[in-house]
């Protein structure tokens, strides 16, 4: 009676290991179903296989596990300087992308690395090169914000921009451009882990922090 039930519980803890959205939380799964199998070598008088499963799939791979786990994952991020949305002060970035990315990357053990360009276009280029994880584009995998763009002085300018001028002398509403985050591989794990973490209710969260949602 002993086997089946720990048969079972084996099988549904394999269940959640291969289903699980979180990284960690399979690993965590992984270990409880090292002791499972353990604990089902007992039962079918197996101590010597039982040694060996604790040995190296509950103690050692655990170990392996935890110390990758210690280990940050580094993502490049390719950035444009826009007030509000990803500001630099000194040697630090933020504004909501940068805070987005920030609360992701502690939620997932990652860490970030900026790099800076002077476009959206130049950080396109980089995305489909694929020498950054992802960047910040006007089309792409996760919509952060609709801003209005004005032409003034002859120059275009995003709303945030235009609020911190002082003397304006020609204002036109040109159009809205939309602010995405884009990830160069669509199969990658921080990609998975990403459309996971980023939902519309936390997104509201954040835009209500900025008082924005409706410009």
């Amino acid at each position: 009676m002993m086997q089946y039930v720990l048969s079972f519980f084996a099988v549904l803890v394999t269940i959640f290991v291969f289903f699980s959205k979180k990284v960690f939380n399979s690993f965590l799964y992984r270990t409880v179903l090292s002791v499972l199998m353990v604990a089902i070598y007992v039962v079918y008088l197996a101590p010597d296989v039982a040694i060996t499963e604790a040995m190296l799939g509950a103690l050692l791979t655990t170990f392996v596990y935890l110390l990758s786990f210690k280990i940050h994952s580094k993502l490049k991020v390719a950035v444009v300087r826009i007030p509000v949305i990803c500001q630099k002060y000194q040697d630090t970035f933020a504004g909501i992308i940068p805070k987005i990315l920030e609360d992701f990357s502690k939620e997932y053990n990652h860490k970030i690395e900026y790099v800076e360009v002077l476009t959206i276009g130049e950080c396109m280029k980089l995305i489909e090169k694929g020498e950054v994880d992802l960047g910040i584009t006007f089309k792409g995998d996760f919509k952060i914000l609709d801003v209005p763009y004005y032409m003034v002085n002859n120059k275009e300018l995003s709303y945030f921009e235009l609020i911190n001028l002082n003397s304006l002398s020609e204002i036109k509403k040109i159009s809205n451009k939309v602010f995405y985050l884009t990830f160069s591989d669509k199969n990658s794990i921080e990609f998975m882990e990403f459309s996971s973490f980023y939902t519309q209710d936390y997104l509201k969260k954040i835009l209500k922090n900025y008082k924005l949602g409706g410009i």
